[in-house]
């Protein structure tokens, strides 16, 4: 048989493995692997979560729970319904903990830590102990992963229900029964109404059916069922693609770029526009050369192993089929590629890379202990951003909030440019609540909106309401400000910064 030169090691050490395996005991010690990794990832992800302020779509995600549920409802009729299950998820969980940047985020980095427990199983299941307990690890440590466990968005929900849903797709392969099936079917609408792009998710599987010869038809009668079961929510959702509008249009040259870096290596700038130091840069640089070398040494070794085929194609199809499809219509039809609605491929770029670990050769374990120690290493320093340790930005909502809390001397007063500069408010209202907010017509809930609806200034409404600020976008210069002079206000302070332009006038 031609196999690769490390390839007999490769396969005794599976055989050992899957026999330790068979010799555990009791179910407790089985699960003590997934739930070490579990518990590892949740602790990698919550730790200094607390940190960032809130950005623009988790203050999206803060406006639209912060409402009845039947004024939820009006919300997602006009926008926002791809994220329609999360909200009303998170409805349920902030009526109980609140609105923290801990009780927001907790339930992503709980997410984090199921999932890459979930993987843990996979890989068992797909290999061997190690290689499920290697890519735990690195899915714990993967920048991709950490930001989703430290955000209010479903990124993390998405990355949980696509192990579930690979889980559930083996069972079924497997056993062949109805109920299997069903099972996969209700798991995959689910992740559809989590989050619309994770259709690609049930697309690569089909995909990967057939690559296998593993039970095609079912897997392409269970798929369709699902496709009839989400296309009317899929149409629906797609009536609101004005809401993406502020993707930009990219080549398939600079969609695929920026996939290389922000779909695993980096995780996400908060949008402030301050880029990450050169040194952490060079980081996440060196960490997508090491990861993915990794995978094709992986892919190489085990390429002529039918022991591996399963793994490698339905994890190999689950992160390219993905990506490649978004960048396309990205391309095609209209920007939607953001590396972020893509997390749900994590779990199996994680798998690929700890096959390649575990297939370097037994008799170079040493190299294996460094392969893990320079992935976990490395990836421990794009969090330093991530987390706002390092490089946070001057202009973030929480810190316009401190500043107006600190200045705000009765009467004082607000008036935003546009309604979506409203966001601070609606994240840190405790900072605002003795500044009167002149521009704003109707509350979010009131107007079935996320940001409110703005209204003119007039000099009457300035007039004696001593300090006031106009919140402007950066770089562009204030529409109109002649209310403020024909109400006789002076200003005091001018501050542009990188999202935000700032006038502070004094209105006697």
């Amino acid at each position: 048989m031609n196999q690769p030169p490390d390839a007999p090691e490769l396969e005794q050490g599976r055989r050992v493995a899957r026999s330790e395996e068979r010799r555990l005991p009791d179910v407790g010690q089985r699960w003590t692997g997934p739930l070490a990794i579990g518990l590892l990832a949740f602790c990698v992800a919550f730790v200094g979560l607390w940190i960032p302020s809130f950005w623009d779509d988790e203050i999206a995600t803060i406006s639209a729970i912060d409402r009845t549920p039947a004024q939820l409802l009006v919300l997602l009729q006009s926008v926002d319904a791809v994220h329609g299950l999360y909200y009303f998820l998170m409805h349920a969980w902030t009526s109980v903990f609140g609105f923290s940047e801990i009780a927001m985020r907790t339930p992503s980095a709980l997410a984090v830590g199921l999932a890459c427990a979930g993987t843990v199983v996979i890989g068992r299941k797909l290999g061997s102990n190690a290689l499920g307990l290697t890519s735990g690890l690195v899915l714990a440590v993967l920048p991709r992963m950490v930001w989703a466990g430290t955000e209010a968005r479903q990124s993390a929900l998405t990355a949980l229900l696509a192990v579930i849903l690979t889980l559930l797709l083996l069972r079924a392969w497997k056993s062949n029964r109805v109920l299997d099936w069903v099972l996969y079917g209700i798991c995959a609408v689910i992740g559809v109404w989590m989050f619309m792009f994770f259709v690609l998710a049930v697309a690569a599987h089909a995909f990967a059916a057939i690559l296998l010869r593993r039970r095609p038809i079912a897997t392409a009668i269970a798929c369709a069922a699902v496709g009839a079961g989400v296309l009317p929510f899929l149409l629906f959702a797609l009536g609101q693609k004005a809401q993406v509008a502020w993707i930009e249009n990219r080549s398939l040259a600079q969609t695929l770029s920026t996939a290389a870096v922000k779909q695993f290596f980096y995780g996400e700038d908060r949008p402030t526009g301050n880029l990450p130091p050169q040194w952490v840069l060079a980081f996440v640089a060196l960490l997508g050369i090491v990861e993915v070398g990794l995978v094709v040494w992986g892919l190489w070794t085990a390429r002529k192993l039918p022991q591996t085929r399963t793994l490698v194609v339905l994890c190999l199809v689950g992160v390219v089929l993905p990506i490649a499809g978004l960048a396309l219509v990205s391309v095609v039809a209209q920007p939607v590629y953001v590396a972020r609605y893509l997390t749900f491929t994590a779990p199996a770029f994680a798998l690929l890379v700890g096959l390649g670990i575990v297939s370097i050769p037994a008799r170079r374990a040493w190299l294996r202990y460094a392969a893990v120690a320079v992935v976990v290493a490395v990836s421990l320093v794009p969090q330093l951003t991530l987390k706002s340790l390092v490089n946070e930005p001057p202009d973030t909502e929480r810190k316009i909030g401190d500043q107006v809390a600190t200045d705000a001397k009765a009467p004082a007063a607000m008036v935003f440019e546009h309604d979506y500069l409203r966001d601070m408010t609606i994240a840190y209202p405790d900072d605002f609540k003795n500044v009167q907010d002149l521009s704003l017509a109707q509350s979010p809930a009131e107007s079935g909106t996320l940001w409110g609806e703005n209204e003119a200034v007039t000099p009457e409404e300035l007039s004696g309401k001593g300090t006031v600020w106009f919140i402007g976008d950066a770089g562009d210069a204030p529409d109109d400000l002649s209310a403020f002079t024909s109400a006789g206000c002076s200003e005091t302070r001018n501050q542009a910064y990188e999202r935000m332009h700032i006038v502070e006038f004094a209105c006697p």
